[in-house]
């Protein structure tokens, strides 16, 4: 279908939604406009309220209504004059005038008569309006006449209904349930139960409330005020609720009583509309404004003749309420057409468009990235380490990708790169690779080349430390150290990186002199042997490798750390800090070790591992003799030693009074516990104590010779070790 046809469907449909052609029903033509649906039994009050809709929208801001065709017209002049009871006659000279008459209501409706007028909304909208008076007799669920299939089709094609019920029947149970049963069957017809919404606005309209209980007037026409809409969207339970429990209602008990009694008496009515539309209103309107007085009987029914003074409340409400229910929910329609033509449009645009994109981003373009990168993979992105026969895959590829009529049709911007990418493999130049390498290799030669740029040994862990300008260096080398390992920029690289960690192991180890004659025997072997196929730029990184002498940097060096190795032992053997003894003068004596001359300072050399040694057996576990010298009156205490991080057992039942020694068993990182158990309180061998204090310092030892508190009971302990802890530190000698 192609889109002139679908806006064509619009077309014909914005025209059915708006009543240009008439609208059929079941069968039977209607005129064209608004057909809206007066749905009610025999005295409900149609024919009266058609006239008296007539006479007040004339004068009404809101709501005006202006009659198109003279059988109208004359209908709704009939009724007036017999509800006002007026007459036309002749005066003498031939002039005619009103005449004043006994006022009567219109007889039963027996024929039905089709009323069109044209309505006028807010002096703004002008809508062409259709509706139908007909015998009450002709909805009844007894009886049927000849008209009824006629009502039945008309009302089930309404763009809008309103139910006219008649209060009088609440005094018959039997014909009220009658009048109900026949409003749910006319809803059945628009919408079946097993559908959820109901399609047109739908309200209910008590007539002739003057005769009710509490009924006022103007105030109580609308039941369902404007905040209370939601109402509608509940069951029938909670919607009665909410009803007589609202303000306008409970205020006057009454009234609410008179509403309870309606609402219970329509309640099958109400079930089916409730939960089931937005689009519902109840009013409670007069024709009259008063009750009508009495004059006789008929067969059947009661005759009535139209108060003194006629004023209708409520006239005007349902059916304004109605037309603007109809006119929102056909802008909702038209919202609603618009929007599924709108997805339509798009979905059959989104198919359009994405079909080739898909084609092409998923399986073109994607076909020829895949081969490139695939094979760019095992190289890390060096095109340079390719192969000919790689490279040439890569270009049927792009070439595949560009001859394609997709990309010659409709993706012509794509076919330029493709041709670049495709002619950049084809004319590889492996020297411009080459260029790249020497590059490096000159960058290699400048590290070398200054001291101050050499990676730094960790003092701590003698490791070296390497920055960007260095893990750069490598990672470049690495680029062209992939691929075929017979290559000239494998074989380069190669080379170039053995070098590399050889210059590393020399300067992470300046005192082996090895290292340096290696490096200078590897300089030499790779002259001789690929001296032909060398650049300048290695030849140059050679000579700067070889021009260090790691004798005299190891002399300079050795000098230098014996010169300063007698302030450090003063500096050592005087410091009593436990730390400082056992973990920064260690790092400061393997710095001085690795610098001094083995074949000069042997005795130095000596002294430095002796210490280093006596420092060793601090991190094994060995025994400690503590002395508890104050404690609190009465008081002992629990000692446990642990790895660090772990909760101690408190599997030694022992109490440690003032005055006593006990074995310390404690390697450096061990954490110390210490409770303390008071005069008071009950000794469970640490599990709970008055007080606790965990010592979790590397050297805890050292923090516990002295003073130990214990914060929350506010006590203190005093300890001391035998021998002292400072007489069993290592000593420089």
């Amino acid at each position: 279908m192609n889109l002139g046809k679908i806006f064509n469907i619009f077309k014909k449909g914005a025209k059915a939604t708006s009543g240009q052609k008439g609208k059929k029903g079941g069968g039977m033509e209607w005129p064209a406009g608004l057909r809206i649906g007066i749905y009610g039994h025999a005295n409900s009050g149609k024919t009266v309220y058609f006239t008296v809709l007539n006479e007040e929208c004339k004068i009404a801001k809101d709501l005006q209504i202006s009659v198109i065709d003279n059988a109208t017209a004359g209908e709704f002049l009939s009724n007036y004059r017999m509800i006002w009871g007026l007459a036309s006659g002749a005066t003498g000279g031939g002039t005619v005038v009103d005449m004043r008459g006994d006022k009567k209501f219109p007889e039963p409706t027996i024929s039905d008569k089709i009323l069109k007028f044209n309505a006028i909304l807010d002096h703004k909208k002008r809508v062409s309006v259709v509706t139908y008076d007909y015998s009450g007799r002709s909805v009844s669920i007894r009886e049927r006449t000849e008209q009824t299939d006629k009502v039945i089709d008309f009302m089930s094609g309404c763009h809008g209904l309103l139910f006219f019920y008649d209060p009088k029947t609440l005094a018959a149970e039997m014909q009220s349930q009658e009048h109900v049963a026949s409003f749910v069957s006319m809803l059945e017809r628009l919408m079946p139960l097993n559908k959820r919404r109901l399609p047109i606005p739908i309200a209910l309209v008590v007539t002739k409330a003057d005769i009710l209980p509490g009924f006022k007037g103007e105030e109580q026409i609308v039941l369902i005020r404007a905040e209370d809409e939601s109402f509608v969207s509940e069951d029938f339970e909670l919607f009665l609720d909410k009803v007589l429990t609202s303000n306008n209602i409970a205020a006057n008990t009454v009234w609410a009583g008179t509403v309870r009694e309606i609402l219970i008496r329509l309640k099958d009515f109400l079930k089916v509309v409730t939960g089931r539309t937005l689009d519902f209103q109840i009013f409670f309107t007069s024709n009259t404004g008063e009750a009508p007085e009495k004059i006789g009987t008929d067969v059947g029914r009661s005759l009535y003749a139209p108060p003194a003074k006629i004023r209708p409340i409520g006239i005007r409400e349902p059916f304004y309420w109605i037309l603007k229910s109809i006119m929102r929910s056909r802008k909702i329609s038209r919202m609603r057409a618009v929007a599924r033509f709108i997805t339509f449009v798009s979905i059959v645009w989104i198919i359009l468009y994405s079909l080739p994109n898909l084609y092409h981003f998923k399986f073109l373009l994607s076909g020829a990235y895949k081969t490139e990168s695939s094979i760019l993979q095992a190289y890390k992105g060096n095109i340079y380490n390719t192969s000919v026969e790689e490279r040439r895959k890569i270009v049927r590829a792009y070439d595949d990708y560009s001859r394609s009529w997709t990309v010659k049709w409709l993706y012509q911007p794509f076919q330029a790169p493709a041709e670049r990418i495709k002619n950049s493999y084809s004319s590889l130049n492996v020297e411009a690779a080459a260029t790249n390498l020497n590059q490096v290799i000159k960058n290699f030669t400048a590290i070398v080349s200054d001291t101050s740029a050499w990676p730094k040994v960790n003092p701590s862990d003698t490791q070296l430390i390497e920055n960007e300008r260095h893990k750069k260096l490598v990672e470049e080398f690495n680029g062209f150290h992939q691929g075929d390992e017979t290559s000239i920029l494998y074989k380069r690289s190669d080379r170039a990186l053995n070098l590399w960690d050889m210059f590393k192991r020399a300067v992470a180890a300046p005192n082996d002199t090895t290292v340096w004659v290696t490096i200078q025997k590897q300089v030499q072997l790779d002259k001789d042997m690929y001296g032909n196929q060398m650049s300048a730029e290695e030849i140059d990184l050679g000579k700067a490798l070889s021009k260090y002498k790691a004798k005299q940097i190891q002399i300079v060096t050795a000098q230098k750390a014996a010169t300063e190795l007698t302030g450090l032992i003063q500096e050592i053997n005087s410091n009593p800090n436990g730390a400082f003894r056992l973990d920064t003068a260690v790092t400061l004596l393997r710095q001085t070790l690795a610098n001094l001359d083995p074949a000069v300072d042997k005795t130095n050399i000596a002294m430095i591992n002796r210490y280093l040694q006596a420092v060793a057996r601090w991190n094994k576990r060995q025994q400690f003799t503590a002395k508890i010298e104050v404690l609190p009156e009465k008081a002992h205490l629990h000692i446990e030693v642990t790895e660090n991080g772990k909760a101690p057992l408190w599997e030694e039942h022992n109490q440690i009074s003032e005055g006593k020694e006990v074995p310390i068993y404690w390697k450096v990182g061990d954490n110390i516990h210490i409770a303390i158990d008071l005069k008071k309180q009950k000794c469970k061998w640490g599990k709970e104590s008055s007080d606790r204090v965990v010592l979790k310092d590397k050297y805890s030892l050292f923090q516990m010779d002295g003073e130990v508190s214990f914060d929350n009971v506010g006590k203190k302990a005093g300890i001391s070790f035998k021998p002292p802890l400072v007489e069993q530190l290592p000593v420089l000698k």
